[in-house]
């Protein structure tokens, strides 16, 4: 049965909305990333011109402009099929999130898992429709995603520097009603910048996932790529966000050992280098500003003695008890219970978490950890895999996307021990990899 959307001048089906998307691919993907860099942006603005609210509508928009996406590979499924890879993983990543919904509706906390729940998979087939519905050569692919997402990284950064300097009245309400400690207080130069997202992680993700899918694209970059990829990099800076700085020289570090050209590739090593050494050095000039210049130059000097941190001594303090109250409980406490969700939960307060595998392991019990973690060791392997047919197979092109792509995976897994780092936009720009190593693998059927 065919079911109606809407109309104009007629009637508007699924069928005829997804044969829109097959149309306009490019016109949906682009959308897509700049819904997700600039709604929470836009939601400030809102709050300001009406009235803070800590849970607003707008925030779903990114979720819903991935619906389509979901909707179509839903159809798709049935006359294309995915490559053996991606259903592995596929499997035990429903697996692992169905298993843990399933206890959250047991236990009564359907709204909350939900929200949880799509903000996993929902970005999961959004990378699957990547794979399946662009018919394109994978280079074209890649360079088209990777430029265009460098570029939509250039106002966000700029932006950032603006914010730091001379926050505008939206920001600035931001700061004064969500009253966190961690970004610092509502004034210039006194408080980690987040731009258009929704605080100074999410911030430093994007940007680090934006610099690791273009790895391949510095050497032999143009004035105006370096220029944006060395704002990127100093913008990553002033969030002071370490475990993205980390994460960072994590990604860069697994793509040289991949890269045959290992001495080219000191130039991606040598940018940063140089661009972290001018922007940490010389960060009160450029700033206008000597506080924030010490500050900054003080949280880069802390990675040289780490274990004496405050921050990091009370989060190996939080792990330990935090696995211990995962190890008592071996079915888990079901999706939900945790992280922003737990906002549309009956104590109507977030319940932040600083790990992201304990609290996947919170929520999952012992099935559901063993089949994420087997799913994104599962997607490491594969890519892994793919990468050494290539470069053996003298396909330097598809061989440097297929080790950035494992690049950014190393990243993410580092990451998700301080915070989930598999769902929303990291979710997004997760499954996106894995659907440029794997799509030119796709079979395709003939519509019947």
């Amino acid at each position: 049965m065919v079911t109606s959307l809407g109309r104009r001048d007629g009637s508007w089906t699924i069928a005829d909305g997804i044969a829109w998307l097959r149309a306009r691919p490019w016109t949906y993907v682009y959308a897509v990333f700049a819904i997700w860099g600039f709604t929470p942006g836009l939601r400030r603005v809102i709050d300001w011109k009406s009235s803070f609210s800590s849970v607003s509508i707008v925030s779903i928009l990114p979720l819903l402009a991935l619906v389509p996406a979901a909707v179509a590979v839903a159809t798709t499924l049935r006359r294309r099929s995915l490559p053996r890879e991606a259903l592995v993983v596929l499997w035990l990543w429903l697996g692992a999130f169905g298993y843990a919904y399933a206890v959250a509706l047991a236990v009564g906390n359907p709204l909350p898992a939900t929200y949880t729940l799509v903000g996993f998979l929902l970005p999961t087939f959004f990378g699957l429709w990547v794979m399946l519905e662009i018919d394109a050569d994978p280079v074209l692919l890649y360079e088209r995603i990777a430029s265009f997402v460098l570029a939509l990284s250039v106002p966000i950064s700029l932006y950032a520097f603006f914010q730091y300097v001379a926050p505008p009245p939206w920001d600035l309400l931001w700061l004064q009603q969500t009253q966190l400690v961690s970004v610092g207080i509502a004034q210039a130069f006194s408080f980690r910048p987040f731009s258009t997202l929704n605080a100074p992680g999410p911030f430093a993700d994007f940007l680090i996932y934006v610099l690791i899918l273009n790895i391949p694209r510095v050497r032999g970059a143009t004035f105006l790529r370096g220029s944006a990829i060395a704002l990127d990099v100093a913008a990553l800076g002033l969030t002071l966000v370490r475990s993205d700085w980390i994460a960072l020289v994590v990604a860069i570090v697994v793509f040289v050992a991949l890269n045959r050209r290992k001495l080219a590739n000191l130039s991606i090593i040598a940018l940063v280098v140089l661009v972290v050494a001018v922007v940490s050095n010389n960060a009160g000039v450029l700033l206008g500003n000597e506080q924030a210049g010490a500050e900054i130059q003080e949280r880069f000097d802390s990675l040289g003695d780490i274990t004496s941190d405050v921050s990091f001594v009370e989060r190996q303090r939080f792990f330990g008890e935090a696995l211990a109250n995962a190890i008592a409980q071996p079915t888990g406490e079901g999706l939900g219970v945790l992280g922003t969700a737990t906002k549309l939960g009956s104590a109507g307060n977030t319940v932040d978490f600083d790990n992201g595998y304990i609290a996947r392991f919170t929520e999952m019990g012992y099935f559901g950890i063993a089949a994420y973690l087997a799913a994104i060791l599962a997607m490491f392997a594969m890519t892994a895999r793919r990468w050494y047919v290539l470069d053996h197979a003298g396909n330097a092109p598809a061989a440097a996307i297929a080790a950035a792509a494992l690049a950014l995976q190393a990243a993410l897994i580092f990451l998700d021990a301080s915070s989930d780092h598999h769902s929303l936009f990291s979710g997004l720009v997760y499954w996106i990899a894995f659907g440029l190593v794997f799509g030119q693998r796709v079979g395709r059927e003939p519509a019947r």
